[in-house]
């Protein structure tokens, strides 16, 4: 294999996040020719086309430059952090930690997240991105993320799983609902009284299987991507819901006029779990988040 620099390593990343030499070249603070001249050395170098020209004037990589894209983030998140690996753990308690989050997780664990953070390791930049699970797991394979947390039953080859806390699917209800007080339901207890349900796929898809393996119907009035919109409708008694529900995690419905009761039915548990890129060194830093979202969820309501 031909040598290369880091810098066209970084010049090559800015042209795949961009799609273009020209908003690459900006980015990296150089002229378009200088970047298309380091591209064009890496490719000469590594006997590989890496990038091809669409029809809509967007620069695309070749398979071989996709690959070459996750091994350089890698390689490039590595070198960065290697003056702070040299130094100690100290060292490696500053800087970034770019972290994933489902949209169903993200309020109830970014927030203190963010806390815990500020008040211990205040050297330490934490970024997070909001989404679905499949496009989460694909951004920390390709290096764009540190860290995901997202639910076991979303994970996708090619990863790899820690788990962080055990999480099952409960009913929510009103507080005042005739059933709230119950130790335990069934679907069919609710059978024919309207649902309102999280429609991040696969999220709904799965709920409705739950309800189908259990016999019944569900009776799907609304959908919303929105927790606090569910919230809101499940606590006015218009609908119930389903949600999953780990350790500790009663106490952000406190003040929500909602009840959370155990679903009596087999229902698949579905852990909240982080991903990371397999056989990846991980500075102490990731480690950290990874750590304090299990305390987090550890914590009693």
């Amino acid at each position: 294999m031909g040598e290369f620099t880091l810098r066209q390593l970084e010049y090559f990343v800015a042209v795949l996040d961009h799609g273009s030499l020209t908003k690459a070249a900006g980015e990296s603070n150089i002229s378009q020719a200088a970047a298309s001249m380091a591209i064009a050395q890496l490719e000469k170098n590594l006997g590989l086309d890496l990038l091809i020209r669409t029809r809509a004037k967007r620069v695309e990589p070749t398979p071989a430059g996709v690959e070459l894209g996750v091994r350089a983030r890698r390689i490039l998140r590595e070198a960065a952090e290697l003056q702070g690996a040299l130094h100690g753990s100290h060292e490696d308690m500053r800087g970034r930690v770019a972290i994933g989050c489902m949209i169903a997780i993200s309020p109830r664990l970014i927030p203190e997240l963010i806390q815990v953070f500020a008040a211990k390791w205040p050297e330490v930049e934490l970024d997070f991105v909001e989404g679905n699970a499949e496009e989460l797991q694909r951004a920390v394979g390709e290096g764009e993320l540190d860290v995901a947390f997202i639910y076991s039953l979303q994970a996708v080859p090619g990863v790899e799983i820690l788990t962080v806390a055990p999480s099952r699917p409960q009913f929510m209800l009103a507080a005042d609902h005739p059933l709230a007080g119950r130790a335990s339901l069934r679907f069919a207890d609710l059978a024919g009284e309207d649902v309102v349900l999280f429609d991040v796929p696969p999220s709904a898809e799965r709920v409705i299987a739950m309800f189908h393996s259990a016999g019944i119907e569900p009776k799907v009035r609304w959908r919303s991507v929105v927790a606090q919109t569910i919230r809101g409708i499940v606590a006015s008694g218009r609908a119930y819901s389903v949600t999953n529900v780990w350790p500790g995690i009663e106490s952000l419905y406190t003040g929500a006029r909602v009840a959370l009761v155990p679903i009596e039915d087999k229902v698949p548990a579905n852990e909240l779990v982080a991903v990371v890129a397999p056989g990846v060194g991980r500075p102490r830093r990731v480690e950290e988040v990874i750590t304090a979202a299990r305390e987090l969820t550890r914590q009693e309501a």
